[in-house]
């Protein structure tokens, strides 16, 4: 994604398809919201009591999965983006679990009831989730333009009036319709149709939009910074504190309007009506947001002449009614439901301004987490005003289908005008400390924008990077003396080893691998520093050495390792080592098979292999099985195997390709991992015998430059491999049998100038001794 995008114009038919999804929303939460509260106690038959427990309840279930939810779809990565599956695929989950939360069972037993009532509630309120808080996010990942985002909230805030008011002025008359007369067939086939407007809404949603937003990747950032970071996000908490009050005022009074026409009015078809007259001025009053923005240049003051508006006109609907003074009721009706679709675009268009802000002041950028809160303190408002007016009902004595006493009757006409006014009144005080202005907010944007080219223009483009084990290598000096072997230290590990060449060959490098915070550690950095390879991905163990092998002298006594390998650092390299990012910056990723040999760093290896399949980069493998290091051969030959199965490149020697294939011969050995494994490009070391090449149903040989001067193979077959990939990063997969002769011919003659020095990353040869060796051999 190019960042000039983030200021980009967003197309009509995306704001539309926002604008849907809360379409969606609507048809399943305002319908819970406004209609769930009577249908449990009037249809289904439970208590006030219990419903007013569930409420409750169910917010302490809210605060565990709303952050959880957050933080899975920020660290979502799908050719999709980040929120825009979760639209796909939870919402029509969710639809089904409406349909069950509507299904009424009133010949159950009291204690039956609840239990299906608190299990499907709560099951609905996690996928509500699911779907709300990344289709919440989801604006603030479409663009950076403030302006934009404003139009794009206009267009998420009319259609959820239009639904609203559709909602409100049908689902009455459509129960009585479909269940003729039967309210619980009626709440039934709304639930129905209504949940398949939730699921088709949404889809359309997530096909119409795209997210354009570069978000900083691969962060992995613990809940103590990112609770934090909200912290000092002022005007987040402003945000947040007028979610609750939006909360609590909204649904609570959402949740009375039935019981107020119903049982103070004595007509529930005064509601329909009641619907009919505030539809056309709620989709009026948020059309009018982006204009009362222009004129403060502040969204939190826009809310707050919103909210106050709100206030003053709900608190006069005290004095009125719809039956005795019709006209003075339905006008400010009208007049508090525009003041209130102007707050409702206002309070969510404010969001994703925070998440800007939060990542200027903290450089933390977690759109999804801060969601989360936001809908979690809605939900906690919507809990906190839905139960106390179950409480409140239910302590003055509420029996459900019946005239219901004067204290009953008074709860349910201040809880319809004067306590939502008055908190309509706090809630515009308090966003009117609301700070961030336009002015202000492009400052912010300018310098966020700044640091990430900053971040950009020091970011390195690599050809190969390299995931594994870099340690001191101790070759065994000639002794006569066997009780007095002077070792001589040497950088090592095969993978650092074939970047080593890969170096010297002009090609650009990096490594990914964990050393001791330890001398030994230091030694290492500074040497593949001065090798030209980076340590962008190298990080220190303060609690772990560095790993150490012994060679012996081949001279003296059967070649071989002794590895001190326990429990040091490069077994410790763990997923949050690796940098995702840095893999989609390289052309070839390259592996072994000792980072499998245990599963922390197994972890990080995968999901390195993971992150270079995403960006489709060819990815190479060497098993270089050394059998020390493992718990036993059948758990190799497993990782081995996994290995050759996620690799386009394999360089293998020809007892490892035996041992893994458990195959007699190289063909059959090549036979059975072509068989099994997409290969395109297979490598296979004899030593003195030399190498062949096999791609396809192709097979060439080359033989082995052999020398008097050899004194130390150790390196070998990562030369011979660094020369390969070098020449295949010049060339290209697509090789002639031409090319793979003179790509063999390259790395055997490289290999045989290795082994006339000791030290595996300091005996590479250079480009020019290289090709002074060429010109020697070719001479002959």
């Amino acid at each position: 994604m190019k960042n000039d995008l983030n200021q980009s114009k967003v197309p009509f038919i995306s704001k539309l398809a926002y604008g849907m999804g809360d379409v969606g929303c609507n048809f399943s939460w305002m319908f819970v919201g406004n209609f769930l509260m009577i249908f449990y106690t009037d249809v289904f038959g439970i208590s006030m009591s219990a419903v007013a427990t569930l409420m409750l309840f169910s917010r302490f279930w809210d605060a565990i999965n709303d952050p959880i939810i957050g933080g899975l779809s920020d660290k979502t990565h799908t050719r999709w983006g980040r929120y825009r599956p979760w639209l796909l695929f939870a919402a029509p989950l969710t639809a089904l679990v409406l349909i069950l939360t509507f299904w009424a069972h009133p010949d159950w037993s009291q204690t039956h009831k609840i239990i299906y009532m608190a299990v499907t509630y709560c099951i609905l309120v996690l996928g509500y989730t699911c779907v709300n808080i990344p289709y919440g996010t989801l604006c603030g990942a479409m663009t950076q333009n403030m302006t934009e985002r404003a139009q794009i909230n206009t267009s998420r805030s009319v259609s959820a009036m239009i639904a609203i008011g559709i909602i409100n002025i049908i689902t009455i008359p459509l129960i009585e319709w479909l269940g003729n007369g039967n309210a619980r067939q009626g709440y039934l086939l709304i639930a129905i149709l209504y949940g398949t407007i939730f699921a088709v809404c949404h889809i359309f949603c997530f096909a119409k939009t795209k997210e354009v937003v570069e978000v900083p990747v691969a962060q992995k950032i613990p809940l103590r910074l990112q609770l934090q970071a909200v912290a000092k996000n002022k005007p987040y908490l402003l945000a947040l504190l007028g979610q609750v009050l939006f909360g609590f005022i909204l649904y609570g009074r959402n949740a009375d309007l039935l019981y107020y026409f119903t049982y103070v009015e004595n007509d529930a078809v005064l509601f329909t009506y009641y619907s009919m007259a505030i539809i056309i001025p709620s989709i009026i009053g948020a059309a009018c947001f982006p204009k009362v923005f222009q004129l403060t240049s502040n969204k939190g003051w826009a809310a707050s002449v919103f909210a106050f508006g709100t206030g003053i006109t709900i608190i006069a609907l005290f004095f009125f009614s719809p039956v005795t003074s019709p006209i003075p009721f339905y006008l400010f009706a009208a007049l508090s439901q525009f003041f209130f679709s102007g707050f409702n675009t206002a309070i969510y268009a404010i969001i994703p301004d925070c998440v800007e802000y939060g990542e200027w002041r903290t450089g933390i950028r977690n759109d999804g987490f801060q969601y989360a809160f936001i809908s979690l303190g809605n939900k906690i408002g919507m809990a906190l005003g839905t139960a106390l007016l179950a409480l409140s009902l239910g302590w003055a004595g509420y029996e459900a289908n019946t005239t219901q006493n004067e204290a009953v009757v008074a709860i349910m006409r201040h809880s319809f005008s004067t306590i939502p006014g008055i908190l309509w009144v706090v809630t515009a005080l308090a966003l009117f400390f609301y700070k961030l202005d336009k002015r202000s907010y492009n400052r912010i944007l300018a310098v966020i924008k700044y640091r990430f080219l900053k971040r950009k223009k020091n970011q390195r483009e690599y050809d190969v990077i390299a995931l594994g084990e870099l340690l001191v290598d101790f070759n065994a000096l000639h002794s006569n003396d066997f009780d007095s072997v002077v070792y001589e230290s040497n950088p090592g590990g095969a993978p650092c080893n074939v970047l080593a060449m890969l170096s010297n060959l002009q090609k650009r490098t990096a490594f990914i691998g964990k050393v001791g915070d330890d001398f030994l550690g230091h030694a290492l950095q500074q040497r593949i520093v001065r090798m030209g390879i980076s340590t962008e991905g190298l990080s220190k163990d303060k609690k772990r050495n560095t790993t150490l092998a012994f060679l012996n002298d081949s001279k003296t006594y059967p070649h071989q390792y002794l590895f001190y390998r326990n429990r040091t650092a490069d077994m410790n390299l763990d997923e949050g080592d690796v940098d995702a990012d840095m893999l989609s910056r390289t052309r070839i990723f390259h592996f072994g098979s000792l980072s499998f040999t245990h599963k922390r760093c197994r972890k990080a290896t995968r999901k390195a292999i993971k992150a270079a399949k995403s960006k489709h980069r060819l990815i190479s493998f060497d098993p270089n099985y050394r059998p020390v290091l493992w718990p036993g051969e059948e758990e190799a030959r497993k990782w081995m195997l996994y290995g050759c199965s996620v690799c386009d490149i394999l360089k293998v020697e020809a007892s490892e390709l035996a041992f893994i294939t458990q195959q007699t011969t190289i063909q059959n050995g090549v036979d059975f991992l072509q068989k099994h494994y997409s290969i395109s490009l297979i490598l296979v070391t004899s030593g003195e015998a030399g190498s062949q090449a096999f791609m396809g149903n192709r097979k060439v040989y080359q033989e082995a430059f052999l020398t008097n001067r050899t004194i130390d193979t150790t390196g070998a077959g990562d030369t011979f491999l660094g020369c390969c990939l070098a020449y295949i990063l010049e060339q290209g997969m697509e090789l002639s049998d031409h090319q793979l002769q003179e790509m063999l011919f390259r790395a055997n003659a490289a290999a045989s100038l290795e082994t006339t020095r000791k030290g595996a990353i300091r005996a590479m040869p250079t480009q020019a001794e290289l090709e002074d060796y060429l010109k020697q051999l070719t001479s002959f």
